[in-house]
C-alpha cells in the first residue's frame, strides 16, 4: 500500500506573486520550502504521496505545486476567516485550486451559543456536503463546538490535527532552538480524554499520528508520550489515523525518516494491516491522489 504524509507545509519566500503569513522564529519573509526538497526526502523515504497545508489562507503556491506535481500531493486550505461568504469562497477555492479540505483553528463561536447560528455552520454544512474535510487544530471551547455541529451535520468528516492536542494558539504557540512550534502542555493533555469521547461518538472523526515534537518534554523518541499515542489508536483505531510529519519543522531535528519512524516506536505491536493503514491507507480513504 501506499505511504502518504498526511500533514506538510511547503510555502514561497514572500512576495507580491507568494502572500502569506510570517513567523519571524519559524517562517521569517525570506525562508523558502519548496516541493522539490520534500520530493526528495519523501523519496528518500519511501513516502508516494502527502497532503499540504499552506501557513495561511492564500492558495498561491499550493495551485502551482498541485498543478506541477500531478499525483503526488492533495491540498487542505486554510479558512479565510475575514472572508465575507465562506461558501463562495470554498467554492472558488475548489474550482481554482483543487483543494479537498480547510483547516479551522476553531469555529469562532462562543461554546454556549447555538451552532447553526455560527458563521461557520453554512461552511460546515457545504464542506459535508463536498466531501471536503475539516482541519482542525482549536482549543477546548471550539472543540465542545466542533462536538455539537458534528451532531447536527451526520457524515462530516474532520481530522483532529496533531494527536488531538488542543492548544489556544494564540496564546500558547512559542517556538524552540530548531525553529519549530513548541508548547507547553501538561502530558498526558486534559484534551486526551475528551478526544477519547468524541471518537467513541463521531465515526467520521479522524486524528493526525503527528506532532509529537512540539508537545514532549523528553527527547526523540518522546517515550513521554507513548502512552498519549496508545490511547488515541486506542480510541480511533488504525483506519481513523493518519501518520504526518509537520514538515519542514521537523527535517533538521529529529529528520525526515526519524519522524516517520514514531508509528513503529510508539505503537510497536500493530498489525501489518494496522501499520499499512496509519502510514497511508487512511489518507488514502479521505483524499484522491
Amino acid at each position: 500500500m501506499a505511504v502518504v504524509d498526511g500533514h506538510l507545509h511547503l510555502f514561497k519566500a514572500l512576495s507580491s506573486d507568494y502572500p502569506r503569513v510570517t513567523y519571524d522564529d519559524m517562517a521569517p519573509a525570506e525562508r523558502e520550502e519548496s516541493a522539490g526538497r520534500l520530493l526528495d526526502a519523501m523519496d528518500a523515504n519511501g513516502v508516494d504521496h502527502a497532503v499540504v497545508v499552506p501557513l495561511s489562507h492564500e492558495d498561491h503556491y499550493l495551485g502551482e505545486i498541485l498543478s506541477e506535481f500531478q499525483g503526488r500531493f492533495a491540498g487542505v486550505g486554510m479558512h479565510d476567516y475575514e472572508v465575507q461568504d465562506p461558501v463562495a469562497d470554498l467554492e472558488r477555492r475548489i474550482e481554482q485550486t483543487g483543494i479537498q479540505g480547510m483547516r479551522l483553528y476553531g469555529l469562532g463561536a462562543d461554546p454556549e451559543s447555538d451552532p447553526e447560528a455560527m458563521r461557520v455552520f453554512p461552511l460546515l454544512e457545504a464542506m459535508r456536503d463536498r466531501d471536503i474535510k475539516v482541519w482542525f487544530y482549536g482549543p477546548p471551547d471550539q472543540v465542545e463546538m466542533l462536538d455539537r455541529a458534528m451532531e447536527l451535520l451526520p457524515g462530516l468528516k474532520v481530522v483532529m490535527n496533531h494527536l488531538a492536542f488542543s492548544p489556544d494558539i494564540s496564546v500558547e504557540l512559542s517556538f524552540d532552538e530548531y525553529r519549530r512550534p513548541r508548547f507547553n502542555e501538561v502530558i498526558p493533555p486534559p484534551s486526551l480524554e475528551r478526544a477519547e469521547l468524541l471518537a467513541a461518538k463521531h465515526e467520521t472523526l479522524y486524528v493526525h499520528f503527528s506532532g509529537h515534537y512540539a508537545f514532549t518534554h523528553a527527547p526523540y523518541p518522546y517515550l513521554d508520550l507513548r502512552e498519549v499515542s496508545q490511547r488515541i489508536y486506542q480510541a480511533f483505531g488504525a483506519d481513523r489515523m493518519l501518520m504526518a510529519s509537520d514538515w519542514p519543522w521537523i527535517q533538521e531535528e529529529p529528520g525526515y525518516g526519524e519522524t516517520l519512524a514514531l508509528v513503529d516506536a510508539h505503537l510497536p505491536d500493530l498489525t501489518n494491516e494496522e501499520r499499512a493503514a496509519i502510514r497511508g491507507g487512511t489518507a488514502l480513504s479521505l483524499f484522491n491522489f
